[in-house]
């Protein structure tokens, strides 16, 4: 089947890739393992599938948390992974520039002039949004508030089904980033329920420990591929 491939980057923003001492705010690592390095250990592997995603993919989207201090997954106090608190992070919204930082996408891959799918979109700002993305060849950033896609952004749909219409072909949809057990599976499993293709590309994500990573990948492979970086490059360069 002829698609067209989008290359989806989940969450690679400072907070969530700078380990504490360099300011990150809720840095990816296992949560329940004190000895796990965390995502610094595939920081180079997402730059990689980020410089893949921009040759190989006609549109490059990028997810980030855009929090404000009383949305329901911010929790300064008593914070709970499993039932699904934090503490603040991503504060996109916040008054404070140190805060703001936070919630900007790691340098090395920071898109250049995105068009911004804003926190609480309607379907038509997001159906211009994926129009202006395909006219004017520019990556989309899409602030969310909570940390499925779906949830936190509720023009994600009408931006993927835009997209869809305005590339002409079913998508194909490569996806890296963290946390692969919270941020980056309910875009997949999301996605998934949608109908459209997935790509999760398994060297380039990191977890919290929440979900076992066998039982993460298992089920993206039921619905989709599940693939390394390498098998990616090897199969366009025999294209």
């Amino acid at each position: 089947m002829n698609t067209a491939r989008v290359g989806w980057v989940v969450d690679v923003q400072n907070d969530f890739m700078r380990p504490p001492e360099q300011g990150g705010r809720l840095y990816v690592r296992n949560l329940f393992d004190s000895s796990d390095a965390g995502a610094t250990l595939v920081a180079a592997r997402i730059r990689e599938a980020v410089a893949w995603m921009r040759e190989h993919c006609e549109v490059l989207v990028y997810t980030g948390d855009w929090h404000a201090h009383d949305d329901a997954e911010i929790e300064p106090v008593a914070p709970d992974a499993r039932q699904g608190t934090y503490p603040p992070h991503c504060m996109g919204l916040s008054p404070d520039p140190t805060e703001r930082e936070g919630a900007e996408v790691i340098p090395e891959i920071r898109p250049e002039n995105p068009a911004i799918l804003p926190r609480r979109a309607t379907p038509e700002q997001a159906r211009e949004v994926a129009r202006t993305a395909v006219a004017e060849r520019r990556p989309v950033f899409i602030q969310k508030e909570r940390f499925s896609v779906f949830a936190g952004n509720p023009g994600t749909g009408a931006l993927l089904e835009e997209l869809e219409r305005q590339l002409g072909r079913p998508l194909e949809i490569i996806v890296a980033g963290v946390a692969r057990d919270v941020c980056v599976t309910q875009a997949v499993d999301g996605m998934q329920e949608r109908g459209y293709r997935t790509v999760a590309v398994r060297d380039a994500t990191w977890g919290l420990g929440v979900e076992e990573e066998d039982a993460t990948l298992a089920r993206w492979a039921e619905g989709g591929r599940v693939v390394a970086l390498r098998e990616l490059t090897e199969e366009s360069q025999a294209q």
